[in-house]
Parts: C-alpha cells; sequence; structure tokens
C-alpha cells in the first residue's frame, strides 16, 4: 500500500505583526528584484494594505513564506471591475519577478481561480502599475499565468493601472499541491439563483 503523500505548499492566513512583516518584506524584495530588471512596481500601497487589517493569505512551501494574497475590502471594488459583468473579489498579489522560478505564482492563480469558483464568483481583479514598454515582460508573464489585461484606466489620484482579470473556474488540481484551511482566504459566496 503506498503512503499516501502531503501537500507541499499551504495556504494559511497572516495574522501576526511579524507574519505580516515577512509578507511586506516579500512585497519589498520582489520589487528590488523587479527594479533590478528595468520594471518599476511600487511596492508602497501593497505593503500599506499588508500593514493595515486587510485579510492576508501566504503560500508557504515547507513554511516558507514564498507568495501572499491580500484581500481588499468588497466595499472598494476598483470602478472598472463593473466592465466585468458577474460577481468577483479584488485581490493584490506580490508580483512574480520574470526570468525566476514563477510555481508560487503558478500555484497562486491556480488556486484563486478554484477558490473563487467554490464561491460562485465569475472574476479575480487585480491591478498592476500601468505598463510602459518597461512592463512588458511583466504582462507577458501575467498573461502565460491566466490573467487577462484589460486597457489602463486613472485613478482618481492620478494615478495609472493596468487592470487585470481571472475567470473563475473549478481547478481541482491545486489541492493535490496546496493544502489550505476553510478559513484560507474568507470570500462571499454568492447564491446561484
Amino acid at each position: 500500500m503506498g503512503a499516501v503523500s502531503t501537500p507541499v505548499y499551504a495556504m494559511l492566513q497572516v495574522h501576526t505583526g511579524a507574519s505580516r512583516a515577512e509578507a511586506a518584506a516579500l512585497a519589498q524584495e520582489a520589487t528590488r528584484q523587479l527594479a533590478d530588471q528595468g520594471i518599476d512596481h511600487p511596492t508602497g500601497p501593497l505593503v500599506a494594505l499588508i500593514l493595515s487589517q486587510a485579510t492576508v493569505t501566504g503560500l508557504y512551501d515547507d513554511e516558507e513564506l514564498v507568495g501572499c494574497i491580500v484581500l481588499h475590502p468588497s466595499e472598494d471594488l476598483p470602478h472598472w471591475s463593473r466592465a466585468c459583468p458577474g460577481p468577483g473579489v479584488w485581490v493584490s498579489l506580490v508580483p512574480p519577478v520574470p526570468g525566476q522560478d514563477d510555481q508560487a505564482a503558478r500555484l497562486l492563480t491556480l488556486w484563486l481561480a478554484d477558490h473563487a469558483a467554490q464561491h460562485g464568483l465569475q472574476w479575480v481583479w487585480w491591478e498592476v502599475p500601468a505598463a510602459p514598454r518597461s512592463r512588458a515582460t511583466l504582462l507577458a508573464l501575467l498573461r502565460d499565468l491566466g490573467w487577462e489585461d484589460l486597457p489602463a484606466v486613472r485613478h482618481a489620484n492620478g494615478e495609472r493601472v493596468t487592470p487585470l482579470r481571472l475567470r473563475a473556474e473549478l481547478r481541482p488540481a491545486p489541492t493535490v499541491a496546496i493544502s489550505a484551511s476553510a478559513d484560507a482566504l474568507p470570500l462571499p459566496t454568492v447564491d446561484a439563483r
């Protein structure tokens, strides 16, 4: 009889100040590595969100934080999301770095699509700074992971961002690689009527 394999990765809520600081450091390191490639991806808003009371969920590989998702409050849905019919959730992720191992970003994307679909949602939304040519490689990587980029928009504060959306769909494969508690990323459940 073969041994039952346990998932290598775990999705866990980030609760403590120390774990939030670790998530913020991960975001800052990703920003530094992107800057080394000439990709300007300011980390201030993401770090502020991580250190706030927002829900943060980490992807851990053998107890080492390798990625994280930050859930934006539902009342703050981006204005451009109204152009995407159907219910969705707005998140921010620590961005992957082109040319490096993108396993964490790939697993987070698959898990998010599946998790959102299980809650009856149709979309996961994300924004990255609007992409001049220097960021084309980042957008190409995100497209490869399954994110669809939409035309750039400008926020009321003047910041230009590139909206991204991911179609929610049941993908059982991540559950083989990722264990997640029921409260790993609390999402609203949509009634199917």
